[in-house]
């Protein structure tokens, strides 16, 4: 039986505590919110350890290529979805969509290239959407854990900060999805043809 390695370990460390996070903040009570903004930390560094350990030590797997981004998008989603439930920060609907919709056209253009017996990683643009999506949901949980938590009173131009970000990370996101379907366009063209039946034997 193969052993599991540390990277894709750390990869399903990442999905719990993006579980994790998204329960702390569903619940409504501040008095989870801090560690929340803790979990979704530590979930971050795991993403840039796990990353930098498949590389380094060239243990990089067909599961951690699977499980990977999947982690990413309960970590992110997650907690943005939990964040639209908090009223007051005023998370932007049509932003969240957005993300999700990317997120699922990308995942739906790694599948087909899995079909065709072919592994697509991110790219450079995947990689800076989810530090500012990461970045951006943590300056979001700060600002919550800021007022609820600590009760800190803040300017009212602050309470525009969540939905600023989210329009931020909705916008990247998107580009980044146009220029992956770009750079893998002949990927889609291949697909749209049907299939030829096989031949049979007389």
């Amino acid at each position: 039986m193969a052993v599991m390695t540390l990277p894709n370990k750390l990869t399903i460390a990442r999905l719990v505590m993006g579980i994790a996070t998204f329960g702390c903040l569903w619940s409504l009570n501040p008095a989870l919110y801090l560690a929340a903004l803790v979990l979704y930390v530590a979930a971050t560094i795991t993403d840039a350890i796990d990353g930098y350990i498949a590389r380094s030590t060239q243990s990089s797997s067909q599961f951690g290529a699977l499980a990977d981004p999947i982690a990413d998008k309960v970590l992110v989603l997650g907690a943005l979805l939990a964040c639209m439930h908090i009223r007051w920060l005023r998370i932007p609907g049509l932003a969240v969509f957005l993300i999700l919709v990317r997120e699922l056209l990308i995942g739906g253009l790694r599948t087909l290239a899995g079909v065709q017996g072919r592994l697509l990683s991110a790219d450079r643009w995947g990689k800076w959407k989810m530090g500012i999506q990461s970045g951006s949901v943590i300056a979001i949980l700060l600002l919550l854990v800021a007022v609820d938590t600590f009760k800190v009173r803040l300017p009212k131009g602050a309470l525009h900060i969540p939905a600023a970000l989210t329009w931020l990370s909705s916008f990247v996101t998107v580009v980044s999805g146009l220029v992956y379907i770009r750079q893998n366009w002949r990927l889609l063209e291949s697909s749209w043809g049907s299939k030829p039946p096989a031949a049979t034997r007389p």
